[in-house]
């Protein structure tokens, strides 16, 4: 259970081991719950700040209806509740905000599963695409040039543009964090959509194309049959004039692959950000959502 940066964490963790997981589980945005909800379900709430109230809402459901509880976040009223249940908390350290705490509250999340005897061992992974994130960042770091910098090319490519963004439904988890840093750093509304499903309703909106650009977050280990239906999808949507953009990035192992062109798109709003003279640390219409 999370809302904004805490849900995209645990959408992350589910794509990285949803095949690993011996029970289904699931990403919940609201504040109440399904009916499924029992004292067999494990109930993990994501919250950074410790005060989401949808989260804070359903954690005291989940509660009630007498479920496991596990709590993850910076402390705040999350922390206080998990004590006064005795329930454990996980706490993360101190962020500039908390889209910026992504790492630790996938880190978090994981132990949780490794915790409840869900999953093995995560933390070679971990360690490896940590690794591989050193590289990432030094390439799209603001010393490297335009011509070295993948995230400043595509933020230039993206300037003047509303962005449509695809991807297969196990990249989806980059492909919604991508839509929402747009949001929250570049002040620039997007959407994104899941393929193959695209190719039988959505792609007929092409027709009208305005100034959309779309672009396809690729895995780099897509099957021969993915690579087929994103290239057709690739290709019908070029016929109507559109010039869609490709974003594939290498990775050792699930996680990396995953984080990788996350920590590539986090760059590219903030240089889309700069190229809009844009300042992409404030959230004024979040945080007055959040007083209404």
């Amino acid at each position: 259970m999370g809302m904004g940066g805490s849900a995209s964490a645990a959408d992350v963790v589910l794509d990285w081991l949803r095949a690993a997981l011996p029970v289904p589980a699931l990403v919940h945005r609201e504040p109440g719950l399904p009916a499924f909800v029992n004292a067999r379900t494990l109930f993990i709430a994501i919250s950074y700040s410790g005060e989401t109230s949808e989260t804070l809402a359903a954690f005291q459901e989940a509660k009630n209806r007498g479920s496991s509880l596990i709590g993850i976040g910076h402390g705040g009223s999350l922390a206080t509740i998990c004590n006064r249940f005795k329930a454990p908390f996980m706490q993360v350290e101190t962020s500039l905000a908390p889209r910026a705490a992504l790492g630790q509250l996938i880190v978090a999340a994981s132990i949780a599963l490794e915790r409840a005897n869900l999953v093995r061992s995560t933390k070679r992974e971990i360690s490896r695409a940590a690794e591989e994130l050193v590289h990432i960042r030094r390439r799209c770091r603001i010393e490297t040039s335009r011509a070295n910098n993948p995230a400043k090319s595509l933020a230039e490519k993206l300037l003047g543009h509303s962005v449509v963004i695809y991807s297969l439904q196990r990249m989806s988890s980059v492909a919604r964090r991508f839509k929402n840093q747009l949001a929250e750093n570049s002040k620039l509304l997007a959407k994104y959509d899941l393929l193959p499903e695209s190719g039988h309703n959505e792609v007929e909106g092409w027709h009208e194309r305005d100034n959309m650009l779309p672009v396809i977050i690729r895995d780099t280990q897509e099957t021969a049959f993915e690579h087929s239906i994103l290239g057709a999808f690739r290709a019908t949507i070029g016929s109507s004039r559109s010039h869609p953009l490709d974003v594939r990035v290498a990775g050792r192992g699930r996680l990396s692959r995953l984080l990788s062109p996350i920590l590539l798109l986090d760059y590219v709003s903030l240089y889309l950000a700069m190229l809009r003279r844009i300042d992409p640390t404030p959230t004024n219409l979040i945080s007055e959502y959040k007083k209404r």
